[in-house]
């Protein structure tokens, strides 16, 4: 528990205890009244032992409670005279006290003055002295160590689950909308409250509806971009059909600017491609998923690439030192690949070589892929994962980088639950690297 629970749980605990030990204290400082009820208990019973058996019955009584308890007392008539006190008792201090009210100076007990009433209705006056060896049990306790220790702990117990109850709505929340982060849209919060009817309960509620709406919203993105892709396919294939039929009536000095629409047609081709890929990757792919080896997968996106890089005299090396198995998409998994690699490919410099090594751990595999260019800025190295974004210095044509190929690779990382991040090389050169959970049941082995 940190954080506003912990809070929450000292304050309201230090709360309660402050109340508890203020209510011990003020109870405790009625110790004095209760050794007055206990004096005149005393009293009254010595004041009628006086009137049924005498001064000897009365004195006999109130040497045994000196001698049993620890209290000296002494009943005093109204001269202050003393008609009942212990045997060879001096009653200097208590006379003194009887007559005046002014205790003697003393370290040691307590003293008390009461007046009772003897059943013939005399009154007497009781002066008494609480020596050092008189009982707790004759007044109770002063301080109640134990009831309080009890008060306390259970309080503290209260406090803790009060504090659970405020906070944990709290937590939920916190942790949905960091999965809403991290791109889970389906994160909610829902019934783990409970129907509190509450401002938490509201806050609960109103994340859940902005979590909905934030879904539909998507959803409703990655459909548009699928349909408008899907309808601009049309429009191409009759644009390539048309080129062909001009080709074959052009003359050689229209044959160059039938070329160039040519390639402006492919690109814009290659485009609508990538944007379906995108959205085909923001859509639920778990009815796609199965085993895949992914040493098989990559080994066969290296081997593509390898052969179009020969032609602009570059190279792909794979080098696998595991042999792990996810649960995965193939088709998502290949194109994440392949978009890192290609975009790998399109910076490295002629006659370098884009390395590719696959190894894993305990729990994840992991896809490793440097090339030999520029690299990125610090400040763009999260950035070219977003859809439509290109490094300002490479922001051209020439590339044939549309800012795609990084955002498709990541979706499709995300849908599986893994990571995928980029730095640079300490040698030059941007390194991406994909991590991907393994199978539960799936160890891998070196190769």
């Amino acid at each position: 528990m940190r954080g506003i629970a912990l809070k929450i749980f000292l304050s309201f605990w230090l709360i309660f205890a402050v109340l508890i030990a203020t209510f011990a204290l003020l109870s405790d400082s009625g110790s004095d009244v209760r050794f007055q009820d206990h004096l005149r208990s005393q009293g009254t019973i010595a004041s009628r032992l006086l009137e049924q058996h005498g001064v000897a019955g009365c004195n006999e009584y109130v040497a045994t409670v000196a001698a049993s308890t620890g209290l000296r007392l002494a009943l005093f008539d109204t001269e202050s005279t003393a008609v009942c006190s212990a045997p060879g008792d001096d009653l200097t201090d208590l006379q003194q006290y009887a007559r005046t009210g002014i205790a003697p100076a003393t370290t040691t007990g307590a003293r008390g003055r009461v007046s009772v009433h003897a059943p013939s209705g005399q009154i007497f006056a009781v002066a008494g002295h609480a020596l050092p060896r008189f009982t707790e049990q004759a007044v109770g306790p002063t301080f109640p160590y134990r009831a309080l220790a009890y008060a306390i702990v259970l309080s503290g117990f209260v406090c803790f689950v009060m504090a659970r109850y405020l906070a944990r709505p709290l937590q939920l929340v916190r942790r949905a909308s960091r999965h809403l982060a991290e791109g889970d849209l389906h994160a909610r919060v829902g019934r783990a409250v409970g129907e509190r009817h509450d401002e938490i309960g509201d806050l609960v509620r109103d994340f859940d509806v902005m979590a909905e709406r934030i879904e539909e919203l998507v959803h409703a993105q990655n459909q548009l971009l699928s349909d408008i892709s899907h309808e601009l396919r049309s429009p191409l294939a009759r644009l390539n059909v048309a080129l062909e039929l001009a080709r074959r009536k052009a003359t050689p000095d229209v044959e160059r600017d039938l070329g160039r629409i040519e390639t402006e047609a492919e690109r814009m081709n290659e485009l609508i491609g990538r944007i379906l890929a995108l959205a085909r990757a923001e859509s639920d792919p778990q009815a796609a998923m199965s085993p895949v080896d992914l040493t098989a997968l990559v080994q066969q996106v290296t081997a593509d690439a390898r052969y179009e890089a020969q032609r602009q005299d570059k190279h792909v090396e794979f080098q696998p030192t595991a042999t792990p198995v996810v649960q995965a998409d193939a088709a998502l998994i290949a194109s994440a690949v392949d978009n890192i690699v290609r975009n790998a490919l399109r910076h490295t410099p002629d006659h370098t070589t884009v390395t590719v090594k696959l190894s894993a751990t305990d729990r994840e595999a992991l896809i490793n892929v440097r090339d030999h260019g520029p690299g990125v800025p610090l400040s763009e190295l999260e950035r070219i994962f977003s859809p439509f974004h290109r490094v300002e210095r490479e922001r051209t044509r020439e590339t044939g980088g549309v800012g795609l190929g990084l955002a498709i690779a990541r979706r499709a990382v995300a849908v599986h639950d893994g990571t995928i991040a980029a730095e640079n090389a300490p040698d030059g050169g941007l390194l991406v690297t994909i991590r991907l959970p393994l199978r539960p049941a799936a160890s891998p082995s070196s190769s």
